[in-house]
């Protein structure tokens, strides 16, 4: 016969719930991280992409071009940022690089930490 626990019946125990709350707390920042993490691919990958096609594309265009995306991705790279350098001299090529920083915050009740990441997109193309 089974003997049942009347005093347990329908009670969820406390360890159960800080452990959900542990997860649901590392879910939310965990997300927010990897946002950051998936912006910074994107605009990397629209360097490379520029770069490919730099023979075809003046400095400007490829200036206006990386500042639209960044803008659309929500991040603080303006004209000035971004420096788009033609080499003259073998190799023949074309360098495009920028830097900034961006930021994950925690937030509990009396609590607050920041952390901070610096990125470096930039890419290297031969022009043939």
């Amino acid at each position: 016969m089974v003997k049942r626990w009347r005093s347990e019946a329908g009670k969820a125990r406390l360890g159960c719930l800080l452990v959900l709350l542990v997860l649901a707390f590392a879910a939310y920042h965990g997300v927010q991280y990897f946002e950051v993490q998936f912006r910074y691919y994107q605009i990397l990958d629209e360097v490379k992409t520029e770069a490919l096609y730099a023979t075809t594309l003046s400095n400007d265009e490829i200036r206006r071009r990386l500042v639209a995306k960044s803008d659309s991705l929500g991040l603080p790279l303006g004209r000035r940022q971004w420096d788009i350098r033609r080499s003259t001299v073998f190799p023949i090529e074309i360098v495009i690089s920028a830097s900034y920083d961006d930021s994950v915050v925690i937030q509990l009740p009396g609590y607050v930490k920041v952390f901070r990441f610096h990125f470096t997109p930039g890419a290297r193309a031969p022009l043939f």
